[in-house]
């Protein structure tokens, strides 16, 4: 079995596991909300319908995870040569417009009810569905968080979060009712109020994480990679480390100097050990491409920035040290010139 078709079939494998769970919580999570929501409405409570609702969207929001692990466990084909992995991605995206949605009913309820004030009729009941659901939402936290970083999953990450938010909103809710009982006034909209800004805050979060991926943010640190590559023998220099991807699927990309004289074949066999030791000692390196330079090519950059004036000082007589070729390719930029 080639690399790739390891890599499809771990894979398939971890959008399986994903399912799953997330199977799991949508049952757990659409029961809490359906007795949140038959609680609301009959005890008049627009807190505990809030609750109820966002629970609900804890349930959409697991629909969507499922559509999207279920897309992007598609094999690469010709019109999506790098996979169809981003669809989970963009699935952790749709979760964070559904909180936004949720949120602003919830707080267009909380200002109507404080306006036109109603009070809840608050009883042992009430207590008792709202305990047994705050127990249930810890227990699906801990749960997916569980799942989320033994198999680096920001889709599952994303819809803890999501859930995390029903533990502080339920909780608080409980808080509440414990002042409603004592006829304290305006709690019900009050609570409800703060319900939609804590979940405004969570889509945020969330939405930001998935932006990161999608606009191809730097996925690991360049002097991590840099600390592989300059120990395999054979290798005089590296420099352009470029990296996007998520945790687990990240993409590396680098540039690297050999000797001048080193054949196309030994190329080929050092590039391939680079990209073999990358993948051994970073964890979540999907795929490397490396670009190999003559150590000449670099000495050259370093002539062209030396007639521009850009760098005072005499070559060095042998080859010039990472921390000399970072400055080279900022010097090259600065002129006109690129790496490649």
């Amino acid at each position: 079995m080639t690399v790739s078709q390891q890599s499809a079939a771990a894979h398939a494998g971890r959008a399986r596991q994903i399912a799953r769970v997330l199977w799991l919580t949508l049952v757990l999570n659409w029961s809490i909300a359906f007795l949140k929501i038959l609680l609301g409405f009959a005890v008049h409570s627009v807190m505990i319908l809030a609750d109820g609702f966002h629970s609900l969207s804890d349930g959409l929001s697991n629909v969507v995870g499922l559509i999207g692990i279920r897309v992007s466990s598609h094999p690469a084909d010709e019109d999506h040569p790098y996979g169809h992995q981003k669809y989970e991605t963009l699935a952790s995206a749709l979760i964070a417009l559904l909180l936004f949605a949720v949120s602003l009913g919830i707080l267009r309820e909380s200002v109507r009810n404080f306006v036109h004030p109603r009070n809840p009729e608050i009883n042992a009941l009430s207590f008792a569905v709202m305990g047994v659901t705050f127990v249930i939402n810890v227990f699906v936290v801990l749960y997916e968080r569980k799942y989320a970083r033994r198999l680096k999953s920001e889709l599952l990450t994303s819809d803890s979060w999501h859930t995390l938010t029903d533990v502080f909103i339920t909780f608080s809710v409980l808080l509440a009712l414990v002042g409603i009982a004592f006829r304290v006034p305006y709690l019900d909209s009050i609570f409800s109020f703060a319900i939609g800004l804590v979940i405004v805050v969570t889509a945020v979060k969330i939405l930001k994480g998935s932006s990161d991926i999608l606009c191809d943010r730097v996925a690991l640190d360049p002097r991590l990679v840099e600390g592989v590559v300059r120990r395999v023998d054979g290798v005089r220099d590296c420099h352009e480390i470029r990296t996007r991807g998520r945790a687990d699927q990240v993409y590396v990309d680098l540039h690297v100097l050999v000797d001048s004289g080193m054949t196309v074949l030994d190329s080929h066999r050092l590039a391939n050990i680079i990209e073999r030791d990358i993948r051994k000692e970073i964890p979540g390196v999907y795929d490397v491409v490396v670009h190999m330079e003559p150590v000449s090519h670099g000495l050259q950059r370093y002539s062209v920035a030396r007639l521009c004036g850009a760098i005072p000082i005499a070559p060095p007589r042998s080859l010039p040290r990472a921390s000399h070729l970072g400055l080279f390719d900022q010097t090259a930029r600065l002129i006109g010139f690129s790496a490649d």
